[in-house]
């Protein structure tokens, strides 16, 4: 990687603070509005939270293998492939590791299976697939369920591979490769709960994430303008005065 797109990359993270900042404080937003409009007591949110804790509970009563996430880790690295009109030589998945070969790579290819809830993907399609041959609107609970537990599979390796240090990380750089991957799940995280609630229409959803970003980016060019305008006042006042020229004897 050249020093110009170090350099881009630094600048686009520290750029892109004010956009996480704006999720955490719609996804607090979203709780609130759980509690003030009692969503907790739907049945999407309900079945959601259970498959989430059954997940948490399987995670901590029983050592969960790692080849499940490996393979959907290397798939998602070869679909990305593929969709950028790549070919995919070799595909290789151990029991704590796995690796692809293909002839292309960019940003997306490489942090895909970190963005991209594969298991939670495909139990969405293959329930909009049954759904559509055989109805199956008394089994709601069970759709909100699975989408609950893929969903903490998929945060749960996540966070795990980002602990590890995966080499992936490394290719566009750490940090930018953190504050795009953590940018991404918050805002899926967001998603999925403005999804699950019944007062949250897509267009009230786009609205207030845009007012918070906005808002966020306010408070951060605010906050570089009073600082700049500190440092310039200070830098004239630390600027040393002329002494004056001695007096002449006449």
């Amino acid at each position: 990687m050249s020093s110009l797109a170090k350099i881009f990359k630094f600048l686009f993270s520290l750029s892109a603070l004010p956009l996480l900042a704006a999720e955490l404080l719609f996804l607090k937003e979203l709780l609130e509005g759980y509690l003030r409009e009692r969503s907790w007591f739907t049945l999407p949110v309900e079945s959601f939270g259970v498959g989430l804790l059954l997940w948490s509970l399987l995670c901590f009563i029983w050592k969960v293998p790692q080849r499940p996430y490996i393979f959907a880790h290397e798939l998602t690295h070869a679909l990305a492939v593929y969709l950028h009109g790549g070919n995919v030589s070799r595909f290789r998945v151990g029991s704590r590791s796995g690796s692809i070969r293909c002839d292309r790579s960019n940003l997306w290819i490489v942090l895909s299976p970190y963005v991209v809830p594969f298991y939670m993907l495909l139990w969405l399609g293959l329930w909009t697939i049954v759904d559509f041959y055989r109805p199956m609107r008394s089994y709601q609970w069970l759709l909100y369920g699975g989408t609950g537990f893929t969903w903490g599979f998929h945060l749960f390796f996540t966070v795990e591979a980002v602990h590890r240090e995966q080499p992936d990380l490394h290719v566009e750089g750490r940090l930018f490769s953190l504050v795009v991957i953590a940018t991404l799940n918050l805002f899926i995280l967001a998603a999925l709960l403005g999804f699950l609630s019944p007062f949250w229409s897509v267009s009230r959803f786009f609205c207030r994430f845009a007012d918070d970003v906005l808002y966020c980016y306010r408070i951060c060019g605010e906050g570089f303008g009073a600082v700049a305008a500190w440092i310039g006042s200070s830098g004239l006042e630390l600027r040393p005065r002329a002494s004056p020229a001695p007096l002449m004897p006449h």
